[in-house]
């Protein structure tokens, strides 16, 4: 019961807000070794944008930043197992429950936590993307909000900080495949 007041608590203010409050997730980064804060928002954006230089793949990049309203990471890297407490992470959810965001992905094995929103605008526009992906030593928040195709989500990959995704997904393959081996 006291757990539901003080998620209730936290949950309010974000309510009230337009967009989440990431400083309530850098208390994750406490106790880390190593932490990334990327925060930009529509003008940091379009400040960034100009830093794509020039070519093919930067001309297909700008319309879609220029659409995004935000990006922000948070990744925390820590030394030992229990140095964060995943609990943290509840406000975010709380958030994204709250806005209607579609959770589309969620894997849990063992303390490794991986979950994926989508707020849907329409069917073939997404008004945002959020990453959760919390294991014993490392937590990594991903969020993007703004008008995106669904098919632009994967240009933005390894980008303006953004983690390359596909190589993430390739990474847990081959170490899932690596601990089997090694059982």
């Amino acid at each position: 019961m006291k757990k539901t007041f003080a998620l209730l608590a936290l949950a309010l203010p974000l309510i009230a807000q337009e967009g989440f409050d990431f400083k309530t997730l850098d208390k994750l980064g406490a106790n880390s070794r190593n932490h990334t804060n990327i925060t930009l928002d529509g003008d940091m954006l379009k400040l960034a944008s100009g830093f794509l230089g020039s070519g093919k793949d930067s001309d297909s990049l700008k319309p879609l930043v220029d659409s995004l309203k935000g990006v922000y990471i948070r990744s925390f890297e820590f030394d030992r197992d229990g140095q964060y407490n995943e609990a943290d992470l509840d406000p975010l959810r709380a958030y994204l429950k709250q806005m209607q965001w579609n959770r589309i992905v969620e894997s849990r094995e063992g303390k490794e936590v991986s979950e994926i929103y989508l707020q849907t605008r329409s069917a073939s526009r997404v008004g945002g993307l959020a990453i959760i992906a919390a294991e014993a030593r490392e937590v990594t928040v991903v969020y993007i909000s703004g008008d995106i195709k669904p098919e632009d989500i994967q240009k933005l990959s390894g980008t303006m900080g953004i983690p390359d995704i596909r190589q993430e997904l390739l990474d847990r393959k081959k170490d899932k495949e690596k601990k089997k081996e090694d059982e």
